[in-house]
């Protein structure tokens, strides 16, 4: 949703559709490729390629811009697996680009296992939130 190369150009009538997705509903997401990136999947993505270039290019905290699509991000204030700075980080890049619409909920449970139902707490709100998001952009009806 951030990365700003087009791989879609194959030279058929397909061109002319654009790729860029609406909206971006993350959960948990890993962001960031540096120090607080989540190590085994920082590996699996640049894996033997892993360069301050790559990892550059693929955080997508420093990818935003002004075409970015609006985000609805949701993270878990004890996530042991992927840290919430991630999401704080690319809601504060969306921020900065003024990226308008985007929403950031961060809940004080649900560790890297927040599902579409039975949350503990209010994380079990997100999937709501969500939907009211999706209205108030204008996503849905």
């Amino acid at each position: 949703a951030t990365l700003s190369d087009d791989w879609s150009q194959a030279g058929d009538t397909l061109d002319r559709i654009s790729f860029r997705p609406d909206f971006a509903i993350l959960v948990s997401p890993v962001v960031s490729m540096d120090e607080i990136a989540h190590k085994g999947s920082r590996q699996n993505l640049l894996g033997k390629y892993d360069t301050p270039e790559l990892r550059e290019k693929f955080s997508c905290d420093k990818q935003v811009s002004t075409t970015t699509p609006p985000m609805f991000i949701v993270h878990a204030m004890n996530d042991p697996a992927v840290s919430c700075l991630n999401s704080l980080r690319l809601f504060d890049a969306l921020k900065r680009n003024d990226i308008k619409g985007s929403s950031l909920h961060i809940f004080p449970a649900g560790k890297h296992s927040i599902a579409l139902r039975n949350n503990p707490g209010s994380t079990d709100e997100w999937t709501n939130l969500a939907e009211q998001w999706l209205i108030e952009t204008g996503f849905i009806r």
